[in-house]
Protein backbone atom coordinates (compact mmCIF):
# COMPACT_ATOMS: atom_id res chain seq x y z
CA UNK A 1 0.00 0.00 0.00
CA UNK A 2 1.33 3.41 -0.94
CA UNK A 3 1.83 6.02 1.76
CA UNK A 4 -0.67 8.61 0.53
CA UNK A 5 -1.69 11.86 2.17
CA UNK A 6 -5.43 11.16 2.35
CA UNK A 7 -7.66 13.97 3.57
CA UNK A 8 -11.21 13.28 4.71
CA UNK A 9 -13.70 16.12 4.86
CA UNK A 10 -17.44 16.63 5.06
CA UNK A 11 -19.07 17.57 1.78
CA UNK A 12 -20.81 20.90 1.32
CA UNK A 13 -23.28 22.29 -1.23
CA UNK A 14 -20.48 23.04 -3.69
CA UNK A 15 -19.82 19.28 -3.86
CA UNK A 16 -23.31 18.26 -5.03
CA UNK A 17 -22.32 17.46 -8.64
CA UNK A 18 -19.35 15.46 -7.37
CA UNK A 19 -21.60 13.52 -4.98
CA UNK A 20 -24.03 12.69 -7.81
CA UNK A 21 -21.08 11.55 -9.92
CA UNK A 22 -19.81 9.28 -7.12
CA UNK A 23 -23.30 7.84 -6.60
CA UNK A 24 -23.46 7.18 -10.35
CA UNK A 25 -20.04 5.47 -10.33
CA UNK A 26 -21.07 3.33 -7.36
CA UNK A 27 -24.36 2.35 -9.00
CA UNK A 28 -22.43 1.27 -12.08
CA UNK A 29 -20.01 -0.75 -9.91
CA UNK A 30 -22.98 -2.38 -8.12
CA UNK A 31 -24.80 -3.13 -11.38
CA UNK A 32 -27.73 -0.95 -10.36
CA UNK A 33 -27.31 1.99 -12.76
CA UNK A 34 -30.86 1.38 -14.02
CA UNK A 35 -32.19 2.29 -10.55
CA UNK A 36 -30.34 5.61 -10.30
CA UNK A 37 -32.61 8.65 -9.93
CA UNK A 38 -30.39 10.83 -7.70
CA UNK A 39 -29.77 14.33 -9.06
CA UNK A 40 -28.36 17.54 -7.66
CA UNK A 41 -31.92 18.87 -7.32
CA UNK A 42 -33.05 15.79 -5.39
CA UNK A 43 -30.00 15.61 -3.10
CA UNK A 44 -29.68 19.28 -2.19
CA UNK A 45 -32.80 19.55 0.02
CA UNK A 46 -32.07 16.27 1.83
CA UNK A 47 -28.32 16.55 2.40
CA UNK A 48 -28.25 20.23 3.29
CA UNK A 49 -31.42 20.73 5.32
CA UNK A 50 -31.35 21.17 9.11
CA UNK A 51 -30.79 18.63 10.42
CA UNK A 52 -29.45 16.85 7.33
CA UNK A 53 -31.12 13.55 6.50
CA UNK A 54 -27.73 12.14 5.49
CA UNK A 55 -24.12 13.29 5.47
CA UNK A 56 -21.30 12.75 2.99
CA UNK A 57 -17.58 12.33 3.60
CA UNK A 58 -15.16 12.91 0.74
CA UNK A 59 -11.69 11.39 0.53
CA UNK A 60 -9.15 13.53 -1.28
CA UNK A 61 -5.64 12.76 -2.47
CA UNK A 62 -3.55 15.65 -3.81
CA UNK A 63 -6.67 17.85 -3.74
CA UNK A 64 -8.72 15.46 -5.91
CA UNK A 65 -11.75 13.58 -4.57
CA UNK A 66 -11.21 9.83 -5.03
CA UNK A 67 -13.91 8.32 -2.83
CA UNK A 68 -16.93 8.99 -0.66
CA UNK A 69 -19.07 7.68 2.15
CA UNK A 70 -22.75 8.58 2.55
CA UNK A 71 -24.28 7.81 5.94
CA UNK A 72 -27.10 8.72 8.30
CA UNK A 73 -28.22 8.19 11.86
CA UNK A 74 -30.26 5.21 12.93
CA UNK A 75 -31.22 3.75 16.29
CA UNK A 76 -31.00 0.37 17.99
CA UNK A 77 -33.77 -0.43 20.46
CA UNK A 78 -31.73 -3.43 21.65
CA UNK A 79 -28.75 -1.24 22.48
CA UNK A 80 -30.85 1.80 23.40
CA UNK A 81 -28.26 3.82 21.49
CA UNK A 82 -27.92 5.76 18.28
CA UNK A 83 -26.14 4.02 15.42
CA UNK A 84 -24.81 4.98 12.02
CA UNK A 85 -26.02 3.45 8.77
CA UNK A 86 -23.44 3.55 5.98
CA UNK A 87 -25.45 3.74 2.78
CA UNK A 88 -22.56 4.12 0.33
CA UNK A 89 -18.82 3.57 0.48
CA UNK A 90 -17.02 3.91 -2.83
CA UNK A 91 -13.41 4.40 -3.88
CA UNK A 92 -12.43 4.91 -7.51
CA UNK A 93 -10.74 1.82 -8.98
CA UNK A 94 -7.19 3.22 -9.35
CA UNK A 95 -7.18 4.16 -5.65
CA UNK A 96 -8.48 0.89 -4.22
CA UNK A 97 -6.09 -0.93 -1.93
CA UNK A 98 -4.27 2.31 -1.08
CA UNK A 99 -5.92 3.09 2.26
CA UNK A 100 -8.70 5.39 1.04
CA UNK A 101 -11.57 3.13 2.11
CA UNK A 102 -9.88 2.51 5.44
CA UNK A 103 -9.47 6.27 5.98
CA UNK A 104 -13.17 6.85 5.24
CA UNK A 105 -14.25 4.08 7.64
CA UNK A 106 -11.87 5.33 10.33
CA UNK A 107 -13.32 8.85 10.08
CA UNK A 108 -16.83 7.39 10.24
CA UNK A 109 -15.85 5.37 13.33
CA UNK A 110 -14.57 8.57 14.95
CA UNK A 111 -17.96 10.20 14.31
CA UNK A 112 -19.70 7.13 15.76
CA UNK A 113 -17.49 7.17 18.83
CA UNK A 114 -17.93 10.91 19.42
CA UNK A 115 -21.74 10.59 19.23
CA UNK A 116 -21.95 7.48 21.45
CA UNK A 117 -23.14 5.20 18.65
CA UNK A 118 -23.49 1.54 19.51
CA UNK A 119 -22.61 0.33 16.03
CA UNK A 120 -22.11 1.11 12.36
CA UNK A 121 -24.03 -1.05 9.91
CA UNK A 122 -24.29 -1.41 6.15
CA UNK A 123 -25.01 -3.93 3.44
CA UNK A 124 -22.60 -5.51 1.00
CA UNK A 125 -23.54 -7.37 -2.16
CA UNK A 126 -22.98 -11.10 -1.67
CA UNK A 127 -21.10 -11.19 -4.99
CA UNK A 128 -18.64 -8.48 -3.89
CA UNK A 129 -15.91 -10.77 -2.55
CA UNK A 130 -13.22 -8.04 -2.49
CA UNK A 131 -15.60 -5.75 -0.57
CA UNK A 132 -16.46 -8.48 1.93
CA UNK A 133 -12.75 -9.22 2.47
CA UNK A 134 -12.04 -5.50 2.93
CA UNK A 135 -14.83 -5.09 5.50
CA UNK A 136 -13.73 -8.18 7.42
CA UNK A 137 -10.16 -6.82 7.46
CA UNK A 138 -11.57 -3.66 9.07
CA UNK A 139 -13.14 -5.77 11.83
CA UNK A 140 -16.69 -6.03 10.48
CA UNK A 141 -18.71 -9.19 11.02
CA UNK A 142 -20.77 -10.31 8.03
CA UNK A 143 -24.17 -11.30 9.43
CA UNK A 144 -25.49 -14.36 7.61
CA UNK A 145 -28.76 -14.63 9.53
CA UNK A 146 -30.26 -11.29 8.48
CA UNK A 147 -32.02 -10.43 5.22
CA UNK A 148 -32.74 -6.96 3.87
CA UNK A 149 -36.46 -6.21 3.58
CA UNK A 150 -37.60 -3.42 1.29
CA UNK A 151 -40.83 -1.73 0.28
CA UNK A 152 -40.32 1.02 -2.28
CA UNK A 153 -42.02 3.00 -5.00
CA UNK A 154 -45.63 2.04 -5.57
CA UNK A 155 -45.41 -0.53 -2.79
CA UNK A 156 -45.26 2.23 -0.19
CA UNK A 157 -48.47 3.76 -1.52
CA UNK A 158 -50.19 0.38 -1.68
CA UNK A 159 -49.28 -0.44 1.90
CA UNK A 160 -50.17 3.05 3.17
CA UNK A 161 -53.44 3.10 1.23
Amino acid sequence: MANLDIKIREADRADLELIVDFISQKSEFDGSKNLLVATVDKLQPTLFCQPPLARVLLAEVAGKAVGFALFHSSYSSLLAQPCLWLDDLFVQAPMRGMGVGTALLKYLAQIAESTNCGRIEWTVNTGNAPGIAFYEKQGARILENIRVCRIDGDGIGLLAG
